[in-house]
């Protein structure tokens, strides 16, 4: 089948504007990157995330968990809209309200999901570029290899494996969650 062209898109409000059928959309340094929907593997284990991290995040009052496909701003001239599998964003800057659009600026904690078709230098470079626009921490977790790698610095990445603990550190306080119990039996 041949590729088809990415949409002509240099803008955040363009972004919003773009409506295709079947594909996802970000928007990195003015040009579109057009992603193909998740497999099931990937759905279980971002939802599984969501709902660990929203039940802890809302028993402590402590901010916003947006689930996929929230779109945050993360420059401008020219623009970049990136969307984590899951985000949260610390209570002190959710705003009153929400105008049409993307959320203005990086969530405090930006979580991807990795996919069977995803390659391992991609993945990494956008936890990267979440944290080079001034996300706090990101976690990088791959269900095949039943691993996280977590990220609060350009530098380095912190690997976890099933045995060990993930937790929230001062992002999320409070928040800890076993990497095995991240990822559903049969995934």
């Amino acid at each position: 089948m041949p590729r088809m062209p990415s949409p002509t898109v240099t803008t955040a409000e363009q972004l919003l504007a773009l409506h295709e059928p079947g594909w996802r959309h970000e928007l990195v340094r003015g040009e579109v990157l057009r992603m193909s929907p998740s497999g099931p593997v990937h759905g279980l284990v971002a939802g599984r995330i969501t709902r660990l991290l929203a039940n802890h995040v809302e028993e402590h009052d402590l901010g916003g968990v947006f689930a996929a496909d929230a779109g945050f701003v993360l420059a401008r001239d020219p623009d970049t809209v990136r969307a984590p599998d899951v985000g949260f964003v610390q209570k002190d800057r959710l705003l009153s309200s929400y105008p049409r659009g993307f959320f203005p600026g990086p969530p405090d904690l930006a979580i991807e999901v990795t996919s069977p078709g995803d390659s391992f230098p991609e993945v990494h470079e956008k936890a990267r570029c979440w944290i080079a626009h001034g996300t706090r921490l990101v976690w990088v977790v791959d269900p095949m290899a039943r691993r996280v790698s977590g990220y609060r610095t350009l530098e380095a990445a912190r690997l976890l494996g099933p045995g060990d603990e993930l937790d929230g550190g001062d992002v999320v306080p409070g928040f800890r969650v076993r990497v095995r119990d991240l990822f559903p039996d049969g995934t």
